[in-house]
């Protein structure tokens, strides 16, 4: 069959946006290629990276074309941002192969909504990083089952911050919560924090829920600890990159008590995730202090991916040529991570798996998201 060439689009140089996102997701996929011995259900793999763009969509459309033209793969991986996955989408979507999403949390890649062409779900795509809704209407309805029911919403303007703020308020509605106000802000903007603040407290709600990631995140954070919300009484929860590890590395102590769902927390104790997390701080260094590194979150989706992959290849004993073959195989997949039961759903092609409600706490000298909840099973509503 020959070596099984895959094209991986993350933003990795450091001249690009979210660049910590894309380099976390790579050592993760290169670590576990390292462990498997280079072979996956017993065929070479070969793992070709190009530099994702949240800038020009040109560049990542001239990219994604080189994967399939000058380096031949013959699956896709990738997409940190909702438009470079929607691209990744529509290629494999016409070149009928197939494109697992490892982080990008845009809704309609495993759903069809009204007027979806053709940026919507594809028999083609697969996804191991969970939605907006998945991470968000869930927190909703443990929010408001737990008597927090009225919540000032903020968010940012891209479609996580969009859709994450939408299936949050879907959730509270279900145990009788509901927004009290919603404050938007534009993502990645350098924004005017103490305004947003401002905003909050003119809102009567004291809880607040709010979706941020990276260096948004550590904006709000920091922001919200020099307000002294915490201490007035104000409840901060938001999905799970409002508290990633990179985010705690910088936020510190001022993140404590912020309460976040996502499928995985590096406190979860099982002989999956203990392995996992050792393997990681085996193998890295963190550049600034010189100590072993922690996987995050995002790591732990591409980790995802490829567990998902090779349960796929196993089944079919390697090929990909037979595509029809190889998405059969996607659909059966369920094997343990280091989050737990992992499974893929037959009618969405996203995943089926637990959400940890986690909250921010000190840990000896570092911060980390303990485990507080678990939400069974969930998955995107049938599309």
């Amino acid at each position: 069959m020959g070596p099984l060439k895959i094209g991986i689009l993350v933003p990795f140089t450091e001249s690009a946006i979210d660049s910590d996102i894309g380099a976390s997701q790579r050592r993760a996929a290169d670590l576990y290629m390292k462990l498997k011995g280079g072979a996956l259900a017993g065929r070479e793999v070969q793992l070709i990276y190009n530099d994702e763009s949240a800038l020009d969509p040109a560049v990542n459309q001239v990219r994604i074309k080189q994967f399939l033209d000058q380096d031949h793969v013959e699956l896709l991986l990738g997409g940190a941002g909702a438009a470079a996955a929607y691209l990744l989408r529509d290629t494999a979507d016409a070149a009928k192969i197939v494109y697992v999403d490892t982080n990008a949390s845009a809704n309609a890649l495993s759903r069809t909504p009204a007027g979806c062409a053709p940026s919507c779900m594809s028999r083609f795509v697969f996804r191991t990083a969970p939605s907006s809704w998945q991470m968000s209407e869930p927190l909703g309805e443990w929010a408001a089952k737990n008597g927090q029911r009225d919540y000032s919403v903020v968010t940012a303007d891209d479609a996580f911050g969009t859709e994450s703020g939408a299936g949050f308020i879907e959730g509270l509605a279900k145990n009788g919560g509901r927004a009290t106000g919603r404050i938007t802000v534009p993502a990645k903007s350098g924004a005017d924090w103490a305004k947003v603040i401002a905003g909050i407290k003119a809102q009567p709600a004291k809880n607040v829920f709010a979706s941020f990631i990276t260096e948004d995140a550590e904006g709000f954070i920091a922001a919200w600890d020099a307000a002294g919300l915490r201490a007035a009484g104000y409840r901060l929860v938001g999905p799970g990159p409002l508290t990633d590890a990179q985010v705690l590395k910088v936020s510190k102590g001022a993140a404590v008590g912020i309460t976040t769902s996502f499928p995985w927390s590096t406190e979860i104790d099982s002989a999956e995730n203990r392995a996992f997390i050792e393997a990681f701080q085996k193998a890295y260094k963190d550049d600034e202090t010189g100590q072993p590194l922690a996987p995050d979150g995002y790591a732990l989706e591409m980790w995802d991916a490829m567990e998902v992959l090779e349960a796929a290849l196993a089944a079919t004993r390697g090929e990909t040529k037979n595509v029809d073959a190889l998405i059969t195989a996607f659909e059966a997949v369920s094997v343990k991570t280091p989050g737990g039961t992992f499974a893929i759903d037959r009618m969405t092609h996203g995943s089926v798996e637990d959400i940890a409600i986690r909250e921010v706490r000190a840990s000896g000298a570092s911060f980390v998201n303990a485990v507080v909840d678990r939400i069974g099973s969930d998955k995107e509503p049938a599309p």
